[in-house]
């Protein structure tokens, strides 16, 4: 028997027995008992809250005045309008905020680990977004660390992407623990740090993935709208349409791909693979765990603006988002595994920096 057999063939404590699977509902409130069961889970999503609250906060505000010059000069009759509109932004963005990107934070806002919940955060960017730090209580608005105001807005993006790069450098150590916990069993301290390396190195390649089919599509895509605009014909809003809607379906059946990676130790060619046989076999459920789970989430972080006006609602929502959080990503690994591990075939992985 394979390895991928074996682990497929293994009923974890924390799973329903192969063959049956729990509904949305029962999920859900299984994977925010483990996170009872196992606090050291929260350890992390703590952690880096805690630091982007307290810790050193960074100002983009020579980005956004750079926003606004550009609107000015080239951005049309509208264009004074709009830059006038981001000066609601300039008062609020931290930079800092973008380690907390892929994890439960209440800075953060959604955590954008699935296609699914960037494309709702681009949508609705009002729901998904973090609390507004101008409703904090004022004495600990801005933490304990100094505020840094960068003057070059070249240095306010160079910083996003060191602080991007590092949400994704701590995502494995995230992910590991919970794929452990839904899988059962025992983890040495050296599979422990195998999981987390191979972890970045698959990341990277979801990476290359993603940047190389972006310039694929991309590319003809912005050709094609370019001639036809040329030509006289404006179909940008069809165009979006349709783009908007095949994402959608794109989301759907990649929803589980993180799940899968950590889970299964697979690459992400593989992972594709398996969360898309997941949602396609379970689409009904898939679509209601998905929506669920985003209005969950979304609601919350609309409750924290509100307990964040004094200091114990700090903490309290600083807490409660990071357990619930957690549950949540629980509740979607313990999802995609109980559905995976039904009776139907999925190959032995063979994908890059996949297991055999």
């Amino acid at each position: 028997m394979s390895q991928f057999e074996r682990q497929t063939a293994t009923t974890s404590r924390n799973t329903v027995p192969k063959g049956e699977v729990s509904g949305v509902l029962e999920t859900l409130a299984a994977g925010l008992s483990m996170v009872i069961s196992r606090p050291y889970l929260l350890l992390l999503p703590l952690a880096v809250d805690l630091w982007t609250w307290l810790g050193t906060q960074v100002r983009g505000d020579a980005l956004v005045t750079a926003m606004q010059d550009f609107l000015i000069d080239r951005g049309g009759s509208n264009g004074a309008s709009v830059a006038e509109d981001l000066d609601a932004v300039s008062g609020s963005l931290h930079v800092n905020d973008l380690l907390a990107t892929l994890h439960p934070s209440i800075f953060g806002g959604l955590p954008l680990t699935s296609l699914l919940n960037l494309l709702f955060s681009f949508l609705a960017p009002a729901m998904t977004v973090g609390i507004d730090r101008e409703d904090m209580y004022a004495p600990w608005r801005d933490g304990l660390a100094s505020t840094v105001n960068s003057g070059s807005w070249e240095a306010v993006v160079g910083l996003s992407c060191l602080f991007l790069l590092g949400s994704i450098i701590l995502l494995p150590f995230f992910m590991v623990p919970l794929a452990q916990a839904v899988r059962g069993g025992p983890l040495s301290a050296g599979g422990f740090l195998k999981d987390i390396v191979m972890g970045w190195f698959r990341l990277l390649a979801l990476g290359g993935i993603v940047a190389a089919l972006l310039t694929v599509i991309g590319i003809p895509v912005l050709v094609v709208v370019q001639i036809l605009l040329l030509a006289g014909i404006n179909l940008v809003a069809v165009l979006s349409l349709i783009l908007i809607m095949a994402l959608a379906m794109a989301a759907l059946y990649t929803y589980f791909l993180l799940d899968a990676m950590f889970i299964y130790r697979v690459g992400p060619i593989r992972a594709t693979r398996m969360s898309y046989a997941v949602a396609k076999n379970n689409l009904g459920s898939c679509w209601r765990f998905a929506a669920a789970s985003i209005l969950i989430a979304t609601g919350l972080l609309r409750i924290w603006d509100v307990l964040v006006e004094n200091p114990p609602g700090i903490m309290i929502a600083v807490v409660l988002n990071a357990a619930i959080g957690t549950g949540l990503s629980i509740a979607s690994m313990m999802f995609f595994y109980d559905r995976a591990r039904l009776p139907r075939p999925l190959n032995p992985p063979s994908s890059l920096f996949g297991r055999r």
